[in-house]
């Protein structure tokens, strides 16, 4: 087969969530997809080999001005992927290009991580939240199959658009191969003398939307320090990006900004070594389709301490400790039990964590992605 993806997120310098889970299927294509050809559609240009792509690939640099109005997907990608003479189309980004109606075009694939921003009420100021608002209902008629990442996020798609249950099918994200082979020895101590002073601390990956639930975290660790004031740890935060500055004013008002660091953006290797140099990991998001970082700190051998709202305890399992995401003391309950009870009683338990942890691997997703392609051609 000739397919297309959109990678617009995986030709970004610094590539967040989608654009990891794009160069990692990439990745695995060009090992285990041998039998296929594949054109990668892109609007940024990177420096040549930061993205290394396999011979069975080709990056396909095309825009279209008009951003904001989402010209590259509404206008361009309709006719480049006739033009192109595809035989499957995969919308990686939550959405897909619509539909000519007389000239239909390839069978197409979303994967819909899930439905959160055609709902939570947070961010509708963000363009592409209310183009995805806009257009969800239309993709998922138009996508022949729908890719998401857990049950919870299966159960949100079918109940909140009516499709039909043979649509959705999930392909669970895998974890980075430097986290499923575990941290190199020293990597632990060599992030704590590097960002936290050579002493104790919490780490959490952070992001400036509201629903990440940052703020209260910073409250809850300053409830939870008042509460013990002995408490040795630092609380490590990275992701915040722009606004660093925000939440550095959150933490002064929760009285725990001489006991935060906020990291800037970090490298697998260092992310590596942060997980594996933390004491607990901590995700406080409000509401997830999966929750990587759960599973990047158990593989890593880290205990985690998250909520106990949508996808995140299927991320977590029996491994993980949950507590309340809409109630701060709930979270600062969570933090001081997770110090004294969590992380000694994990000790015992932690080569089964790792072992759960790392079943979620990306060859399996690729796999499980490819055999998406094949039945989405078939019903053409």
């Amino acid at each position: 087969m000739r397919i297309g993806i959109d990678a617009r997120e995986a030709f970004r310098p610094e590539p967040r969530g989608i654009g990891t889970y794009i160069r990692h299927l990439v990745e695995q294509f060009g090992r285990h997809g041998n039998n296929h050809d594949f054109l990668l559609y892109h609007q940024l240009q990177l420096p040549p080999g930061s993205f290394p792509l396999g011979t069975n690939m080709r990056a396909v640099h095309t825009d279209l001005p008009g951003g904001r109005l989402h010209s590259w997907e509404r206008v361009q990608m309709p006719w480049r992927m006739r033009r192109d003479r595809l035989d499957v189309y995969h919308g990686t980004y939550n959405t897909l290009p619509p539909r000519w109606r007389l000239w239909g075009g390839p069978p197409m694939v979303v994967t819909l991580h899930d439905l959160i921003v055609t709902y939570w009420p947070d961010d509708l100021q963000d363009s592409f939240v209310r183009y995805a608002r806009a257009v969800t209902r239309r993709v998922v008629r138009d996508a022949r199959l729908i890719l998401t990442v857990s049950d919870w996020s299966r159960r949100d798609i079918l109940e909140r658009t009516g499709c039909s249950p043979d649509k959705v099918i999930i392909v669970h994200n895998g974890l980075p191969p430097a986290m499923l082979a575990g941290a190199p020895a020293g990597a632990g101590d060599a992030a704590r003398a590097r960002f936290a002073e050579g002493r104790p601390y919490l780490f959490a990956i952070g992001a400036s939307l509201e629903r990440k639930n940052t703020g209260r975290l910073l409250q809850a660790f300053g409830i939870a320090r008042r509460a013990r004031p002995d408490l040795p740890h630092l609380l490590l935060i990275s992701g915040l990006g722009k606004s660093i500055d925000r939440f550095r004013e959150r933490a002064a008002s929760a009285g725990v900004l001489e006991h935060v660091r906020f990291l800037p953006y970090l490298s697998t290797a260092d992310l590596v070594g942060v997980y594996a140099g933390a004491e607990l990991s901590v995700y406080p998001s409000l509401i997830e389709g999966w929750g990587l970082p759960v599973g990047e700190s158990l593989a890593l051998g880290t205990p985690v301490l998250t909520s106990n709202s949508s996808a995140m305890p299927e991320a977590g399992g029996e491994f993980a400790h949950y507590f309340d995401p809409q109630q701060v003391e709930s979270m600062a309950t969570g933090l001081i039990e997770g110090i004294e009870r969590y992380v000694p009683a994990f000790a015992a338990r932690r080569e089964a964590a790792i072992a759960r942890a790392r079943t979620f691997t990306w060859q399996r997703a690729a796999e499980g992605t490819l055999a998406a392609y094949a039945l989405a051609a078939s019903r053409r």
